[in-house]
């Protein structure tokens, strides 16, 4: 209870904030879609997997407390991250140190843009408790056969769910099979039941992932599911190098302060429990638990500050032994918690100035519904197509997948041309930012202003933050067509 109640105090200031990110506006959006009969990929494209806009479909079934319900969804994701990993952390620590990690993790969220609804908040929670049951029961113990193959049947079950929330967790799930199957080796199993359980479990984890493909490819839309979730990955264009030197100093900055504690505690311990088999077998497993995370980010890359987000269950579970380490031990504890509370409130405050809240998103509905009309979103808050009527003027609404200059080959449509169908049916309002940001396919933006200087006049600016830049509506002007 402490833990849930901690968890509170550090994302209370979130609750019913519509527009914490614009990823988490999206998924709500395409969720509510969903209900209204429209399928990802074919209607609302977009490359997450379908797992994830199906648990914001069932959020929006909230109605007008839709906002609130993800936020609360997410909270109790990171609630039962915290008591899992707490119980983990005591296999290697004593219980205080165990306790100081869960509110670890919880605040370290909020660093890296996982005070919302991200995708890995809701994904940590699966895949810590699939490496838990295998901690717990295959770890730690010495299993029988029986025990080997249901544990492992069961954690590749959560790594499939955890699969349709977000792809990267395929690492993750590939060290945990392959794990597995080393300890049915090493306990000198029959070479047919590796094979068989090495099988089953693969086919386990890809189980979920395979009910919805065979679903579109039921129902005729087999290419459409293939290349979002296979082929439009692999044609992301690169970010600059500039762009990239920056993602990566961030993720360096967030993860060397869980890194240099969990070194030197799990160091610490190491030497105190050289003996103690048990103990050795968990830190081997956390350490390679952890490695496997390390490499989907690098895989994956730097794109974003909430792409380090899966790291911070080992790597604060690893921070858990520095309780433990005598002469400051426990004040580096205490001091490495407090910094990343302090420091993540002043980011939650920082987001909210940058990017609103419900009071911005209720002036900027009422400003686009004198009169309403249909709304086209360049660049800005993508929950504007929620609250207002949808016209579907396209099927690519996430604005990065036509702002976005690495999109350009890789969602399946020329930007400029769907621009030049969207800007053809006149959309009575278009919401954009200025100036253009770094990584801006600026030939599609130059087209964007041509018509807007010719048929539209601005009606609504909001400054988002110290800097010049400017959140912009536009209205079609009258007597136009």
């Amino acid at each position: 209870m402490a833990l849930l109640l901690f968890a509170i105090v550090c994302r209370i200031a979130t609750f019913g904030n519509p527009v914490i990110h614009i990823d988490e506006e999206f998924y709500l959006f395409t969720g509510g879609r969903l209900l209204h009969g429209d399928l990802p990929y074919v209607q609302i494209w977009d490359r997450k997997p379908f797992g994830l806009f199906l648990l914001y479909a069932f959020f929006h079934l909230f109605g007008s407390w839709r906002f609130v319900a993800y936020q609360i969804g997410a909270l109790l994701s990171v609630w039962g991250t915290s008591v899992i990993l707490m119980r983990m952390a005591g296999t290697i620590a004593s219980r205080s140190g165990a306790f100081i990690v869960a509110l670890l993790y919880i605040t370290w969220l909020n660093l890296a843009g996982g005070e919302g609804g991200q995708s890995p908040v809701f994904y940590n929670f699966l895949m810590i408790a699939a490496m838990s049951l295998v901690l717990f029961r295959v770890v730690l113990p010495n299993p029988s056969e029986k025990v080997l193959r249901i544990t492992g049947c069961q954690a590749m079950l959560l790594v499939g769910v955890a699969l349709q929330i977000k792809y990267s967790a395929v690492f993750e799930g590939m060290f945990l099979g392959i794990f597995l199957l080393c300890c049915h080796v090493r306990a000198g199993a029959r070479v047919s039941a590796i094979i068989l359980d090495g099988f089953l479990w693969c086919l386990l984890a890809l189980l979920p992932s395979l009910v919805v493909a065979a679903a579109y490819y039921a129902d005729g839309y087999g290419h459409e599911w293939l290349f979002a979730n296979v082929d439009s990955i692999f044609l992301r264009g690169k970010r600059t190098a500039a762009t990239l030197r920056e993602n990566e100093a961030r993720l360096l900055l967030l993860t060397i302060p869980l890194i240099i504690p969990a070194v030197v505690g799990c160091g610490y311990r190491l030497k105190c429990t050289v003996t103690d088999a048990p103990t050795v077998r968990a830190f081997r497993f956390l350490i390679l638990w952890t490695v496997s995370a390390c490499i989907g980010v690098i895989v994956f890359g730097g794109w974003y500050t909430h792409y380090a987000l899966p790291l911070f269950p080992p790597l604060t579970l690893l921070c858990a032994p520095l309780w433990d380490v005598p002469k400051g031990g426990r004040i580096a504890s205490v001091l490495l918690l407090l910094c990343g509370l302090i420091m993540g409130q002043k980011d939650i405050h920082k987001h909210e100035k940058q990017r609103g809240n419900r009071a911005i998103l209720a002036q900027l509905t009422q400003v686009m519904s004198q009169p309403k009309g249909c709304t086209f979103v360049y660049q800005g808050p993508v929950i504007l197509y929620d609250v207002l009527p949808w016209c579907a003027l396209t099927t690519h609404p996430f604005p990065g997948h036509f702002n976005e200059f690495a999109e350009r080959q890789a969602t399946g449509i020329d930007p400029q041309a769907e621009l030049q169908h969207v800007l053809a049916a006149s959309p009575l309002y278009i919401l954009t930012e200025e100036p253009a940001w770094s990584e801006e396919n600026l030939a599609v933006r130059s087209q964007l202003y041509a018509v807007l200087r010719s048929r539209y006049h601005e009606v609504y600016r909001r400054r988002l933050s110290k800097k010049e830049e400017f959140l912009l509506v536009y209205k079609l002007n009258d007597g136009k067509p």
